[in-house]
């Protein structure tokens, strides 16, 4: 199936990835498996970034399903469909 992932607020990823964003022949199905197979297809620095020491999406990221659905860490499990648009962006906070 074919999903687009969308970078925001993260632009040494986009440097690595050469695009904010990028369509992925996904042949896994849940959110969990597509950040994986984003991590493996560009390599260890993008995983660094995505990802914390245990291999799970960094607390300073956030996941927004097709602009619409918030995805929270305990929820990686869930299923995609073809065309979904995945947001990967990071939180800022300031004051």
């Amino acid at each position: 199936m074919a999903v687009t992932v969308e970078f925001l607020s993260l632009p040494n990823v986009v440097n690595m990835v050469g695009s904010k964003t990028i369509e992925i022949d996904f042949t896994g199905q849940t959110v969990e498996e597509l950040i994986r197979q984003v991590t493996e297809k560009y390599g260890t620095k993008v995983r660094q970034f995505l990802l914390d020491e245990n291999g799970r999406l960094d607390m300073m990221l956030k996941v927004l399903c097709n602009r619409e659905e918030w995805i929270q860490r305990d929820q990686m499990q869930r299923p995609l469909k073809d065309g979904d648009l995945i947001t990967i962006m990071l939180l800022a906070a300031g004051g």
